[in-house]
Parts: structure tokens; sequence; C-alpha cells
């Protein structure tokens, strides 16, 4: 599949550069050839490269087939608490809430609350499944690699505080990660958007968690290199999270794990049925701050973990992390294109807004429809009903919403580049 999918995309890519020509020599008379070809390349051919290999590897997805589970193993679950009063009740509600007949510990970490969150929390530690532990502000990772030295489960689960799990959710991300093979080392859970009527922002991510982060785990899952077990709800094997020494204290924390445990041999992959509801930023100031952070923590991943040198990390995974190279440098062209095609666009000149620049976004809304239908069919499954999304927040978030967020996530590229001071 692998090996199809990427022939198929250099194909794709190679015949764009010979279609592409005349419009590099129209833009070249305009602004010169250095930002014709950079513009063309990193808005036309690799968007287009990635779209086609995306689309072919899920063109060729096949039915996994129902995971035959003798025993459901006993799960130590991990909460990284930090002012979260409002919400983690509702939290260790959805956990108690859990259809799995193994048994579910919950390891709480407050991380020095100063909203009374750690009040609430004492009064909840009579539950005899709960364990509370208090440390100063140390930041997610320190918190998380507290609770862990206590873990004596084969099998952990980290859940945010501000998440609430489907019933299912346990169930079926301990059955994906128990029933994949000895390589497997963590399974990321599937997120979609618990505050999305709150404002325009939050419905736009409603479909960036639902197209854009749900196609990509989707993807990258069938080669067994799902590139984020994030935080907000993944499970791990125990034994290999000691194994790495956890957590590194780093703004990305997970993506930092998770490419550990890839450059160590190991395999990652996704539970698409196993539903969280997260909360979002519900301002673009805050949605901004969030993309720099997982801009920064892309890049940390880099810089702390031998993608390039790893004899261990497989081709594919490390395939898969080279394609990340790219974002910054079409970050950038986004932020060029974009304004300036408008203008001229505006003045009557169609030079950048044309239809060489509209196949990409024809690429992109069939591998949004073929997505819809995955999610459509695994929620089908589990018998989940999810709430009518914005079709003026889709359109939105096909033609905008990466480029609102390009000069976030530039400066998170750059912040890390130059080692700029970091805050949690």
């Amino acid at each position: 599949m692998f090996l199809i999918s990427t022939m198929i995309a250099s194909f794709y890519f190679i015949c764009s550069i010979f279609v592409n020509i005349p419009w590099i020599i129209d833009i070249a008379c305009s602004f010169g050839y250095f930002l014709a070809i950079y513009l063309v390349t990193f808005i036309a051919l690799v968007p287009g490269f990635n779209f086609v290999f995306m689309l072919i590897s899920l063109l060729r997805d096949k039915k996994e087939e129902k995971a035959c589970i003798k025993k459901e193993e006993d799960v130590t679950i991990l909460i990284p608490v930090y002012n979260a009063k409002k919400c983690i009740k509702e939290t260790i509600g959805s956990i108690k809430k859990q259809k799995y007949c193994g048994n579910i510990y919950i390891h709480i970490i407050d991380d020095g609350s100063t909203d009374g969150s750690l009040d609430l929390l004492k009064s909840m530690e009579q539950d005899s499944e709960i364990t509370l532990f208090e440390s100063a502000h140390m930041g997610k990772a320190f918190a998380l690699n507290k609770g862990l030295q206590h873990v004596k489960t084969d099998y952990t689960i980290t859940v945010d505080s501000d998440t609430v799990l489907h019933p299912l959710a346990v169930r079926n991300i301990m059955s994906k990660l128990t029933s994949s093979n000895k390589e497997t080392a963590a399974t990321a859970g599937c997120l979609f958007v618990k505050n999305a009527k709150e404002s325009f922002i939050t419905k736009l991510q409603e479909w960036d968690y639902t197209l854009g982060i749900f196609g990509v785990k989707l993807y990258q899952s069938n080669y067994n290199s799902t590139l984020v077990a994030q935080g907000a709800f993944s499970a791990y094997k125990t034994e290999l999270l000691k194994e790495i020494g956890g957590w590194q204290n780093c703004v990305g924390e997970d993506i930092v794990l998770t490419w550990e445990l890839l450059s160590k041999g190991y395999e990652t992959n996704f539970a698409k049925n196993a539903i969280a509801f997260t909360e979002v930023p519900e301002k673009l100031s805050t949605l901004g701050n969030q993309r720099t952070r997982w801009a920064r923590g892309m890049i940390e991943a880099f810089k702390k973990v031998k993608t390039v040198t790893s004899k261990e990390l497989n081709f594919k995974s490390k395939f898969l992390m080279c394609l990340n190279l790219f974002f910054p440098f079409i970050d950038l062209a986004l932020l060029i294109f974009v304004p300036l095609g408008l203008i001229l666009l505006a003045l009557g000149n169609q030079l950048l807004i044309g239809w060489m620049s509209l196949i990409v976004i024809f690429l992109g809304m069939i591998l949004c429809l073929i997505i819809e239908i995955r999610r459509k069919n695994m929620l089908k499954e589990i018998e989940c009903k999810l709430e009518k999304r914005s079709i003026l927040a889709f359109i939105f978030y096909v033609l905008l919403y990466a480029f609102i967020l390009a000069p976030y996530c530039l400066i998170g590229y750059i912040a890390e580049l130059i080692n700029s001071k970091k805050e949690w």
C-alpha cells in the first residue's frame, strides 16, 4: 500500500511540474523566478503530492476485522490537572460510565492548581478507584511522570482534564492496542470538539478535528505510524513508557514521546472508534497560541529525536516525519500567495487565483469527502450521533483556515529554532 501510494503521488508530482511550467513563467514575468518557483512548489506541487498520497492511502484502506478479546485488561488513567475546577468532574464522570469489564484505576495529578480544583479533587478521593497526587506547578509532563511512577497496570491511558469520553472509548482504544502486534507501543484515540457551538472559531475547529486531524491519523495508522498519540486521549504500554523515561519536559511532550517510541522501532496506530470530546479555544488569539505551541512541538521533536540517523526507525515512519519538514515552507507560501492573489484578483488579474491553484482545492475537497464517509461509517458502527456542523464554517475552513493559522505556526517554528523562552 505504501509503495503504491508513494508511486502514484510521485507520478502526480512529476506531471504537475511540467503542467505548471507555463504558470511559473507567467508569475516570473511579474515577480521573478525565485518567488514563482517557491509559490508554485509549496502552493501546488507539494500540497498536491500530500493530498494524492493521502487519497490513495485512504482509498486502499482495508476494513478491520473485529478483534476477539478474551479479557479486558486492567488499565490506569492518568489525568494531569491545572485549574480545571469547571470541567474535571464531568471528565471523571465520563470515565465512571465506561462500558469496560477490566478494572480502571484513576490517577489524578494536581499540578499546583489555584482555582479550588484541589479541594474538589480531595472530596472525590474517597472513591477507591481514584488516587490523588499533589505537586507544585511544574508543567504537564512533570505531572504525567509523577502519576506514571505509581502505575502498576500493564496499560496506561492519558486523558486531559477537559476531555469527556464516549461510553465505549476505553473498550475500543484498549481493544485496538491489545489486539495489535507486539511492536505496537501506543494507540491514539479519536478526538472531536466538545464546545463546538460556542463561537465561529470553535465551529471551524470542529471541521478541523473531523476532517483534518481525523483524516491524517486515519491514513498514518494504515502504516502503523501515527505521528502523534495526543495526551488528551491515548493508550500506551506502561513498560515502554517507563523504558523511554516517560514524557520530556517540553512544549510538545506528546509528539516528542510518540516520535521517541517510533525511533526505538515500535509502532503506533489510531483507534478511530475510540471517541472523546475535548474543549478547544473559543477565541482566535487562544487558538493561535495553541497552534504556535503545536508548531513549536513539531520542531522540538526533530531536535530531540534522531529521526534521520535512527537505525530502528522504520522507513514509513521516517517518510511521514519528513513530510512535516515542508510545513513551514507551505505556511510561508500561504502568507504570500493568498493576500497577493486576492489583490491581483481585485484588479482583474487571475495570475495567482487561477485554475491551476484551484486543482489543489479540488483535490482537498475529494479528500474531505472520503474522510467524511469514513467518519460517518465509524459513527454508525458505534451508534454515535453528532450534531450537524456549520456549512459556512466548512467553506471558510477549506478556503482560509490554513492561511489564518499560518502566521501563528511560523512564530512557533521560529521560536523553537532560536530557542526562545518556553511558556506552558
